[in-house]
């Protein structure tokens, strides 16, 4: 009986089960991967948006105490921030905090310790 080269019906059912895993699981690693990426760049939107909205803040006369709140349109998003100063323990200086909120990813919150004007 003479051996004939290549490989059975069972073999290639077995290295296609075996392919058809791993890209099954290299598909879910690009969703989540996506994923990740998509809420990177909102992250970054919303550092952005805190960084000018502290900037065009800070120009302002400091007060401890004071509360503003509004909204944004951007890259065609409406973001939600709101503003508020706190008193230190430092005389002469107050803490100013602004909150961005993306519709769907966290609070990102940044701060700025300022001399009362």
């Amino acid at each position: 009986m003479k051996h004939e080269q290549g490989f059975t019906l069972i073999e290639a059912i077995v290295a296609l089960a075996i392919a058809a895993t791993a890209l099954v699981v290299l598909m879910g690693r690009l969703g989540a991967s996506a994923d990740i990426q998509h809420t990177l760049a909102m992250h970054e939107l919303a550092l952005d948006v805190a960084s000018n909205e502290l900037a065009r803040e800070s120009m302002e006369p400091s007060a401890a105490g004071t509360e503003k709140s509004g909204t944004l349109e951007t890259g065609g998003m409406t973001l939600n921030w709101r503003s508020w100063t706190e008193k230190t323990m430092l005389d002469g200086f107050v803490r100013r905090n602004i909150a961005v909120n993306v519709p769907g990813e966290t609070e990102v919150t940044l701060f700025l310790y300022q001399e009362v004007r």
